[in-house]
C-alpha cells in the first residue's frame, strides 16, 4: 500500500514536472530586451510576438520583419542562431523607457529596441527600432 502512494506521489510529480512552463516571465526591460533579440534572431516568432507591444504599427512592421526573416538563405539564419548578443548601452531613459542598443557577433551591426513599460507589463515598441525615434508613450 505506502509503496502504492510512493509510486503514485513520485508519478505525479515528474507529470506536473513535464507540464510545467520552464520559461519564466520577461518582466523587466532588460529580460523582454534580451529575450525578445535573442527570440528573433532564433527565428521564433511566437515567442518574440508575445513580448512586442499590441499596436497596430508594431505588429505591421513585425509581420514584415518574419516575412523579411523566412526568405533568408538557411545558412544565414543558421548564423543568426548562433550569435552571441552584444550590448552596446543600455539606457534607462526613465521607470518606463528603455532604449537599448545591440548588436550580433554575426552581423556586427549596431541596432537599437525600445522597451516600454504600459499597464505594468514591458514589451518591445519595434517600430522604434525600425526608424520612428520619437520618445512618445
Amino acid at each position: 500500500m505506502k509503496i502504492g502512494i510512493i509510486i503514485t506521489f513520485i508519478l505525479a510529480m515528474f507529470l506536473l514536472g513535464c507540464f510545467e512552463n520552464d520559461k519564466k516571465q520577461a518582466n523587466t526591460a532588460t529580460d523582454v530586451s534580451r529575450d525578445f533579440i535573442r527570440a528573433t534572431l532564433d527565428g521564433n516568432f511566437k515567442d518574440a510576438e508575445a513580448l512586442l507591444l499590441k499596436d497596430p504599427q508594431n505588429i505591421e512592421i513585425f509581420e514584415s520583419y518574419k516575412n523579411y526573416y523566412t526568405k533568408l538563405a538557411v545558412d544565414k539564419k543558421q548564423g543568426y542562431k548562433n550569435a552571441n548578443i552584444i550590448i552596446n548601452i543600455f539606457d534607462n531613459i526613465d521607470d518606463s523607457t528603455t532604449v537599448i542598443d545591440y548588436s550580433n557577433s554575426f552581423m556586427h551591426q549596431s541596432q537599437k529596441i525600445r522597451v516600454l513599460k504600459k499597464n505594468n507589463i514591458w514589451g518591445v515598441d519595434f517600430k522604434y527600432t525600425s526608424g520612428d525615434t520619437s520618445i512618445t508613450k
